[in-house]
């Protein structure tokens, strides 16, 4: 009877790593594989409800992958295998990357994580967090030397500082927010290459 008990304690530990044939968006923390922050810090393509349904967790009680801890992924995320350890399939890995990234703790591999952050950058790029990514003061830095710790490797240095311009695209045609437009929501309006307005009105 013990020794029932026993396996399955392991058996529940064993099942709840992650992988070891397949580890992107994965660091080891000195006793153990755990996700990155940039595991599943991005939003699924797809809705949240097919991802939770279309990529089952292994067990009912699991945990979806996130920062710092070490639960199974889905199969279907990237293997044709039934049971871990599995190879490593590139159908599965691309469907997963395409439609449901989060849900699978596989952002990191989207093209919005995957870029290089600049050589010398103007901050630690591993001290970035994700409120540093939201904020108007870092988005602009963040965005031209820490782009793939915020998911911002497809904007060519061009973010808007401001969250939420892209909710209302109006906002690019409002007379008497030029400035506002020129500054904070480039991106959205289409302003990459005009110059910002200068701090108290001046040009």
């Amino acid at each position: 009877m013990l020794f029932l008990v026993v396996l399955a304690v392991f058996g529940v530990q064993t099942d709840a790593r992650i992988d070891p044939q397949y580890l992107p968006c994965a660091v080891h923390n000195g006793s153990a594989y755990v996700y990155s922050r940039t595991a599943a810090n991005c939003l699924n393509v797809m809705s949240d409800a097919y991802c939770e349904i279309a990529y089952s967790k292994p067990t009912p009680d699991e945990s979806r992958p996130a920062e710092g801890n070490d639960a199974q992924r889905s199969l279907m995320c990237y293997t044709l295998g039934y049971a871990t350890p599995a190879p490593a399939n590139a159908d599965a890995e691309s469907v997963a990357v395409a439609s449901c990234p989060k849900t699978c703790g596989v952002c990191c591999l989207t093209s919005a994580y995957k870029c290089n952050n600049r050589v010398a950058p103007r901050v630690n790029c591993a001290t970035v967090s994700k409120a540093m990514c939201l904020s108007p003061i870092w988005r602009q830095i963040l965005a031209e030397d820490c782009p793939a710790e915020c998911g911002f490797c497809d904007l060519n240095g061009c973010i808007d500082l401001v969250v939420g311009c892209e909710n209302d695209p109006m906002i690019c045609y409002t007379a008497g927010l030029e400035d506002f437009v020129n500054t904070n929501c480039r991106r959205t309006c289409n302003k990459c290459n005009v110059q910002p307005p200068c701090p108290g009105g001046g040009r």
